[in-house]
């Protein structure tokens, strides 16, 4: 008899263990799911936002992409969730994602390939979106950033961007291809090589909007870029380092060239510095300014 009290008060603790377990596990995935949906409706917050300052009715939201230009269904899930938001705004219209699909591929574009001014201008015009919406999604091991960003089709230029970060919950994981307990590569060395920079600077208040294109090198980690030559106006440097899971603070100086690009008309010749939000994975990376006026970066591995 005593025997049989010990087995079922084992037992019984057992189930107790079990389900305190279980429940755990369902508050840790509502807990994930709302912060999900809080940072998605930030990410839309600050894209509507940016279009309430372009006389902005039709809009083409893209799927988002990872760093390496692949769709995922995360890319398509967060496509959709911004659909929902941005039309529940009675503000705006909504292309249809399958007519989007149809046309990127008989054009033989990619989400990715929408920051190149002329591909942007096609599709938006093709479409007869005000304004294209797109962007990637990085993987931080811990997490996951988002940098939306919005282009003007009459022009190409990036007009606003939006970010956010969201923890890499298991339902996020599952959407994004990772098998359970995959571990993330966190070598330094892999961002190791030469890149392309290509730096998108849309128009503001008076000043002019511009494109620069230029070279940079990871070495040991570490990011250098630099467009012109240096204590030479226009001079632009790019340094910082890029943390193990991609992530980098970058800092940008240079010399200002032409005023009718500067904020204020500021004249030539005049030193300036702000940093660069990136993120980056072994061939891509994308980054936004985060003072003063909006810049996009966009970085390819060579």
């Amino acid at each position: 008899m005593k025997h049989l009290y010990f087995a079922l008060a084992g037992a019984l603790l057992l189930f107790s263990s079990c389900a305190s377990h279980g429940q755990a596990t369902k508050q840790e995935r509502r807990a994930g799911s709302k912060e999900l949906d809080m940072q998605i409706d930030n990410l839309a917050d600050q894209i509507i936002l940016g279009l309430s300052h372009q006389e902005t009715r039709t809009i083409a939201i893209v799927e988002f992409s990872d760093l390496n230009g692949m769709q995922t269904n995360f890319g398509k899930y967060l496509a959709e969730e911004l659909t929902t938001r941005l039309f529940k705004t009675g503000k705006f219209h909504i292309v249809e994602r399958q007519l989007m699909n149809k046309i990127l591929e008989e054009q033989k574009l990619s989400a990715t390939g929408l920051v190149v001014e002329e591909n942007a201008t096609k599709f938006g015009r093709i479409l007869g979106a005000d304004a294209i919406t797109t962007g990637t999604i990085a993987d931080l091991a811990t997490g996951v950033k988002i940098n939306a960003r919005l282009i003007a089709p009459e022009t190409g230029l990036v007009f606003a961007v939006a970010s956010a970060k969201i923890p890499m919950t298991k339902e996020v994981a599952s959407m994004l291809g990772k098998k359970p307990g995959e571990a993330a590569d966190v070598n330094p060395h892999r961002f190791d090589g030469s890149w392309f920079v290509s730096l998108a600077c849309p128009p503001h208040d008076a000043a002019h909007g511009f494109f620069l294109h230029f070279n940079a090198i990871v070495k040991d980690g570490v990011f250098h870029g630099q467009y012109g030559q240096e204590g030479v106006a226009p001079w632009l440097s790019l340094d910082g380092p890029i943390n193990p899971d991609g992530s980098a603070l970058i800092t940008a100086q240079g010399l200002t060239g032409d005023s009718r690009y500067n904020l204020n008309n500021i004249q030539k010749n005049i030193r300036y510095s702000y940093h660069i939000d990136a993120t980056f994975s072994s061939m891509r990376g994308a980054g936004n300014r985060i003072e003063n006026r909006v810049a996009n970066f966009v970085f390819i591995k060579q």
